[in-house]
């Protein structure tokens, strides 16, 4: 796959998660972000590590799938590195718990 496929693959699927989500580089710098992050004012180019605790993100180092837990603003948080196969310097990296209270989640 092409960077834009991988690129526009990432916002089919991502574009409508509740949690922001963004594809980012070994540098920590942003490649693509979807439609939550870019609201929260997120955007290709800075760092993922200026968010939040930057030694947190040291996890995208290890090349392999990696989750943390924390705490959000709604309580208990998970973080994720995910690396992408066809451009493993590439991984999707979002959080669950982090902006969204779940347990109050309603179908609209």
């Amino acid at each position: 796959m092409t960077d834009e496929e991988i690129i526009r693959a990432f916002h089919l699927m991502w574009d409508n998660f509740p949690e922001p989500v963004m594809i980012t580089q070994k540098s920590r710098e942003m490649i693509a972000v979807n439609v939550k992050a870019a609201e929260m004012g997120l955007k290709a180019g800075i760092k993922c590590s200026s968010i939040g605790k930057p030694e947190n993100h040291k996890a995208v180092d290890s090349g392999k799938p990696i989750y943390i837990t924390y705490q959000g603003a709604f309580g208990k948080a998970f973080g994720y590195w995910i690396p992408i196969p066809e451009k493993p310097e590439w991984i999707i990296h979002f959080g669950v718990g982090g902006t969204f209270e779940y347990e109050e989640a309603k179908v609209k």
